[in-house]
């Protein structure tokens, strides 16, 4: 399947072997097969993205949450500084406890990633493996 250079139609790949490609599954019924499997690999592999992305979304918002509440109880605080030294020490207690917050989030959220990344690339590879055990060798 390759033609002269001179062509604007030149097929760009000229050590292509449409015949080892044709060859590359026994039967018409492999090529169903593969393609039905990869369909239902991709399926199971789009819930769990979903559903990554939901938990993500939960993990965000109790972590928004929970800096709320610090936020409010920290005001409340404040409010009942007498000096302002007491106030500071309420202050920089807040800082380093969002700070220490958001460390923990991020980890979680990270975590949440990573589980989801796995999950969704999990069916996506085993059907690759299937899919290579069922082609004939070239």
């Amino acid at each position: 399947m390759t033609s002269s250079s001179s062509s604007p139609f030149a097929f760009p790949f000229t050590t292509f072997n449409s015949e080892a490609l044709a060859n590359f599954l026994p039967d018409t019924d492999s090529i169903g097969s593969v393609a039905r499997g990869a369909m239902e690999a991709t399926t199971e592999s789009t819930r769990a993205s979903v559903k990554g992305f939901q938990d993500a979304g939960q993990t965000m918002m109790g972590h928004l949450k929970d800096q709320m509440a610090l936020s409010v109880e920290t005001g409340k605080k404040l409010s009942e500084a007498d000096t302002v030294s007491d106030a500071m020490t309420i202050q920089a207690g807040f800082v380093k406890s969002a700070f220490e917050n958001n460390i923990k989030s991020f980890g979680e959220l990270s975590e949440v990633y990573a589980d989801t990344m796995r999950a969704a690339f999990a069916p996506l590879a085993k059907q690759a493996r299937k899919a290579a055990k069922s082609a004939k060798p070239a």
